[in-house]
């Protein structure tokens, strides 16, 4: 969670938040970070609905982390 506080800032663009969590989740996960053992969905404020990340999508994320 501090990782989190420290990192969030409200001007974040949603690309860089869905980076932001992923980083979080790697750094804190026993097994590696992929496709098959995260999800991730966004819940935009404009549409009020969620949309799940595809795997190429989580794929690709997770390929810029550090």
């Amino acid at each position: 969670m501090t990782s989190l506080k420290e990192q969030y800032h409200s001007n974040m663009t949603l690309a860089e938040a869905e980076k932001m969590v992923l980083q979080v989740l790697k750094d804190n996960m026993e097994e590696k970070i992929c496709k098959d053992n995260v999800e991730l969905m966004v819940v935009r404020t404009s549409t009020r609905k969620h949309e799940r990340r595809t795997a190429e999508d989580l794929e690709r994320l997770v390929a810029t982390l550090s």
